[in-house]
């Protein structure tokens, strides 16, 4: 044969016979035997013998094979350069075989561990309408075929598959699920160590499988056998790369916030997806070693058990203590491992085959050692918080060490995520309490100081009250003596008077006297006016009588109880008390409806009438403009009377309404205000007496407050 890659001699007894181009193709290894003639219709030379045609149309054959097999290996290495995927490599390989052989199906069953029981397929070439095979798992156990085709070094061609001696009724369930009628086996051996097996499968008829057919899958078995190992390595170390990862991911979590729900959510979505399991679980524990399930991730079609998943009756007190004690529980299969009856029905209602559980303990010491059956021995055990529970149900799973470490460790960090959350928790409610007690304390300071200013304030109104029934006692005394004389100076005026009259009718001589007298002492003037005078006098004791009395209906102070008064009573008492405040460009405008009786505290009622008046009054002097105040009064509902006090002051703005009636709060400058005008009116209003009081005021268009009492106090 030539070197030259482009071409093909074929030389027989020494001289060149033929000489044929070979162009590489792009695509389909087809193109290479295009090149080369058909055995049936190659002419040879006439010189040549039958047996050296012969020979010459095997090595026809014999070419194009070689062609075959070395386009077929050419593709796949071409595969394994371009992609370290398994899947890519495998698909691709079944494709190529079942089409170079036309096969109804070709895959590639993959062993997943060197210790594994089971065959997975991972590539699946299917030419009609076959069942798909890809994806299911193969047991080795008792299938004398895998067996046989494992123990061969070269392949194993059946033609009637479901006659092969000793298949058990698992295989051929499955032989016959997927229309297996002919099998064409070869395994894949790295380094003398089976790592997967390549079936052709004919679905359509039996077929006898020729030599060159199982020559090429056999020349195939070792290109794959190769890229089957590189792609285990790699998928090794990407796995290893993804839990190192990982372990960084909720690493920088826990450090980044203290959102436990996001970090366990997190973590448990992440294990699922590296592990590739079916559910993924974190259970805390509660009282009697009961719990339930706070996180899960989950593969469909599995249900979720999220929550209360039901009680585990044969979880005891002493598993706790080996749990607590640091062990990892591996199950890989539920019915096999020697668990209790119980524990296997109860993991059997949840559709677990297989589980893989790692304990979450916080609160323990950090020097720690992992012992050859996968359990963590601690220094001091801590308290066990909860269980990391990995869940296959599809089917049984052999766990591996480095899935047992990587849980091991999730489970320290999400310890440490649970320990802080919980110190962070206790912090906030530390705070949180702190802050009430703050806030506690400095409301009851703010009462204090309102109720010492409200004493103070409550202190003088009441020595205002007192003095003023003190002063209007003295008065009324005076006055009483007085108005009480008044009576006997008239009636002494008239004796007089009489008298005079008397003498100067009974003596001449005395009426001569008295004439003299009138002219020099305008005696008739005096005896005209002095009634006059007395009169007067009767209307200023009266009028003196008049103020007592309201100041004493002001001061209120012979009636602490409730009782029904007259509102209106309370209103002019206020309004005379502020006389001394009244300007001549300040007009009273009172508008008093027909009002009944009041059950009220009237000495308190009456504080808060001049507290309003008061700043109405206040309000028209800061305006610098004349300005009126408008009282009025009315019965708004059956058991209930309602007082207005407008003025037409500046008004209040809108920002600082909702505070008037705070205690110290006060738009007046130092020294005019206390602050605790508006807010005893409040207390007296709203607290003592059960009623209404609001502000109606816009800037600019004057204030008005309306107070509303019931008829009838509740808080008697």
């Amino acid at each position: 044969m030539s070197k030259n890659p482009g071409s093909l001699k074929i030389q027989y007894n020494g001289r060149v016979n033929m000489s044929l181009k070979i162009q590489q193709p792009e695509n389909p290894w087809s193109r290479f035997t295009s090149q080369l003639p058909e055995a049936e219709n190659w002419r040879p030379e006439q010189s040549l013998s039958q047996p050296e045609i012969d020979e010459q149309k095997a090595l026809i054959v014999q070419m194009q094979q070689q062609v075959q097999l070395s386009n077929l290996l050419n593709q796949i290495n071409n595969e394994i350069r371009s992609t370290l995927d398994i899947e890519e490599i495998l698909t691709s390989a079944c494709r190529l075989l079942g089409q170079a052989l036309q096969s109804s199906r070709a895959s590639i069953l993959v062993k997943e561990s060197s210790t594994g029981k089971i065959l997975v397929t991972r590539g699946e070439y299917n030419a009609g309408d076959y069942p798909i095979q890809l994806g299911m798992k193969v047991p080795l156990a008792d299938n004398p075929h895998l067996e046989k085709v494992m123990s061969l070094q070269e392949s194993l061609a059946v033609t009637k598959f479901l006659d092969f001696p000793g298949l058990n009724p698992q295989t051929r369930k499955i032989a016959e699920a997927l229309e297996i009628k002919s099998m064409l086996s070869v395994a894949t051996r790295y380094q003398g160590e089976v790592n997967g097996i390549i079936g052709l499968h004919q679905c359509d008829r039996e077929r006898e499988w020729t030599h060159w057919e199982r020559q090429l899958v056999e020349g195939v078995a070792s290109q794959l056998a190769i890229a089957i190992n590189q792609a285990k390595l790699y998928r090794k170390t990407r796995r290893q790369a993804e839990r190192e990862s990982l372990l960084r991911l909720i690493g920088n979590q826990i450090r980044s916030t203290l959102d436990l729900e996001t970090i366990l959510q997190t973590a448990v979505r992440e294990v699922r997806q590296l592990l590739q399991c079916d559910r993924v679980i974190i259970y805390q524990f509660q009282d009697n070693w009961q719990g339930k399930v706070v996180v899960e991730d989950m593969m469909v079609p599995w249900p979720s058990i999220l929550g209360e998943m039901g009680a585990d009756k044969c979880f005891r007190g002493d598993y706790a203590d080996l749990y607590q004690q640091g062990r990892v529980k591996a199950i890989n299969n539920i019915f096999n491992s020697g668990l209790e009856p119980c524990h296997v029905d109860f993991l059997d209602s949840l559709q677990v085959k297989a589980n893989l559980i790692v304990p979450i303990i916080t609160s323990r010491n950090e020097e720690n050692s992992m012992s050859a059956d996968g359990s963590c021995n601690f220094k001091f055990p801590g308290r066990l918080w909860g269980l990391l529970i990995a869940h296959e149900c599809r089917d049984t799973r052999n766990w591996q060490r480095q899935e047992m470490e990587l849980l091991s460790q999730l489970a320290d960090q999400m310890a440490i995520a649970i320990q802080q959350a919980e110190l962070y928790s206790k912090v906030r409610e530390a705070a949180v309490k702190s802050q009430a007690q703050t806030q506690q304390l400095q409301s009851t300071l703010e009462e204090l100081r309102s109720a010492q200013q409200q004493l103070i304030q409550t202190e003088k109104m009441s020595g205002l009250g007192q003095m003023v029934a003190g002063i209007a006692h003295e008065i009324n005394n005076a006055n009483n003596f007085i108005h009480a004389n008044l009576f006997h100076a008239q009636e002494y005026f008239k004796v007089l008077n009489e008298a005079l009259e008397f003498c100067g009718k009974a003596c001449p001589e005395a009426a001569e006297a008295l004439v003299k007298i009138n002219e020099e002492l305008e005696l008739d003037y005096v005896r005209e006016d002095f009634g006059k005078m007395l009169n007067s006098m009767r209307e200023g004791s009266g009028r003196i009588r008049s103020i007592v009395t309201t100041l004493r209906s002001f001061s209120r102070l012979d009636e602490a109880e409730f009782k029904a008064v007259d509102l209106h009573e309370g209103l002019d008492s206020s309004l005379l008390m502020l006389q001394n405040k009244l300007k001549t460009k300040i007009k009273i405008e009172k508008e008093y409806g027909s009002l009944p009786p009041v059950n009220c505290h009237a000495g308190q009622i009456n504080q808060v009438f001049y507290n309003l008046i008061d700043n109405a009054l206040d309000a028209i002097d800061s305006a610098n403009k004349s300005g009126e105040i408008t009282i009025r009064s009315w019965q708004s509902e059956p058991d209930w009377v309602t007082i207005s006090v407008r003025d037409t002051g500046n008004g209040i703005p809108a920002e600082i309404q909702d505070k008037i009636f705070d205690p110290f709060f006060t738009t007046k400058p130092v020294g005019k205000g206390t602050g605790l005008g508006l807010s005893v009116c409040y207390q007296v209003i709203v607290q003592a007496h059960g009623g209404r009081i609001r502000c109606v005021s816009e800037v600019g268009g004057g204030t008005e407050f309306i107070v509303e009492l019931p008829v009838t106090n509740q808080k008697e």
